[in-house]
């Protein structure tokens, strides 16, 4: 995060994430929010589990709070993280094949949880991922959401994403420690990543203004001598 502390987007972020948050305590349905959303997916990305997502946002607030009482941070490296990154598509894979993982419907779960519809046993499971949100940013997001999983998988087609201007990078690598979601933003021009959850973190602690969001650049011709 930025000296300044957060930027315009992280707040209306932030307010759009109550307001959903406050919405699935009075009733709302997000998984009609999330289906409705998958056309635009193709065009935009991912905004659901950045943006909507309840479980997504408690595990913001979570690590928010973990860093403010000040406990350690886990960053899994991005020689293990690519790897173990994939576990969410096996699951969501083993889903599709009619293997069910019911305590894996993370949204759904938590907004049952908030009413008190769970059993103990699932609502426990579901505070211990929000416990592990104090130490790791998302654990449920990045390891086991089946619903992240099947938006991320159409999202790598989109056209609108995060872009870098190579000109003003510095190459600090504050963008890839500052991302949720563990992506190495730093290395890339263009963020097509399934695991993007366009939540902007990335743009907002970028000091050189090298990131923004928009429209796949083309490709660059060869210059001929």
């Amino acid at each position: 995060m930025v000296k300044k502390g957060k930027s315009k987007i992280q707040l209306i972020r932030f307010a759009v994430q109550v307001a959903f948050l406050v919405a699935v305590v009075y009733g709302f349905n997000t998984k009609q929010v999330s289906d409705r959303m998958l056309p635009a997916i193709l065009l935009a990305g991912v905004f659901f589990c950045g943006w909507v997502c309840p479980l997504g946002a408690a595990q913001d607030w979570c690590a928010w709070l973990g860093r403010k009482l000040h406990l350690p941070r886990l960053r899994v490296p991005q020689s293990v993280q690519r790897y173990l990154q994939i576990s969410r598509y096996v699951f969501y894979l083993l889903l599709t094949l009619g293997i069910s993982f019911a305590l894996l419907k993370g949204p759904y779960q938590f907004s049952r949880m908030l009413h008190g519809e769970l059993l103990s046993v699932a609502a426990a499971v579901m505070g211990i991922f929000l416990l592990a949100a104090l130490f790791i940013d998302r654990p449920f997001c990045n390891y086991f959401c089946t619903g992240g999983a099947r938006q991320g998988l159409w999202s790598v087609l989109r056209f609108f994403s995060i872009r870098k201007d190579t000109s003003r990078c510095g190459s600090c690598g504050q963008c890839s420690k500052a991302c949720p979601m563990n992506i190495d933003v730093a290395h890339t021009d263009f963020v097509r990543h399934p695991n993007c959850i366009g939540c902007f973190t990335c743009i907002s602690t970028c000091r050189q203004k090298a990131l923004s969001y928009g429209l796949c650049p083309g490709k660059k011709k060869a210059k001929h001598s």
